[in-house]
């Protein structure tokens, strides 16, 4: 699922992008796995998986930025405008974290199991994420004056706790990732060190 920017009444110009926030319309795609080549059969996915992890992590991280940047917004009754460029710097970040879904997903068969059920959840709140981003953009284009309303303040307050979950849950997998590593390279010195 990707999202593309498509502006309030077809108007592509500078004038249009600062005062309009850009609405989003979702598209199912298809993560497709090329041929295998030499280098498939020694790569290590594992290790590759560990590091978009981290990737993400980086991107759930700003994204969470942003959501909480948009509550304080929200809360001081800002404009449209101010709103507008908080949930367009979330949709990008979200946007990033698809294409790194995308790879995951293509490589998802050769991980370890964690790797695994962390791939799921990064997509599942990723999903949530879209859909809360979009239809909050949607919300705002329609009612600009009445940001005050409970739906608005539905769709950015789910934002910003999917953005702390998804945060939350491949900052603990990072972490889980580098102490696993520690972990083999502090037995694999020991066997090293017995061997001798």
């Amino acid at each position: 699922m990707t999202l593309k920017a498509l502006f309030l009444n077809g108007c592509v110009s500078a004038a249009m992008v600062i005062s309009t926030v850009p609405a989003m319309a979702a598209v199912v795609h298809e993560c497709v796995a090329g041929k295998p080549n030499p280098a498939s059969y020694t790569w290590d996915f594992k290790a590759e998986t560990n590091t978009i992890f981290q990737d993400i992590q980086s991107d759930a991280q700003q994204a969470l930025d942003h959501a909480d940047q948009l509550q304080g917004v929200q809360n001081a009754h800002l404009s449209w405008d101010s709103q507008g460029l908080q949930l367009d710097a979330i949709k990008d970040e979200v946007n990033d974290i698809e294409a790194k879904i995308c790879r995951l997903e293509t490589i998802r068969r050769v991980v370890a199991p964690w790797q695994k059920k962390e791939i799921d959840r990064i997509a599942a709140t990723t999903r949530l994420m879209v859909d809360n981003t979009q239809d909050a953009i949607l919300f705002g284009n329609a009612h600009q004056e009445n940001l005050w309303l409970a739906t608005y303040r539905k769709y950015t307050d789910n934002l910003d706790a999917e953005a702390q979950n998804l945060a939350n849950s491949v900052g603990r997998a990072v972490e889980y990732a580098n102490v696993s590593k520690e972990y083999r390279n502090l037995r694999h010195g020991m066997q090293a060190s017995a061997s001798s």
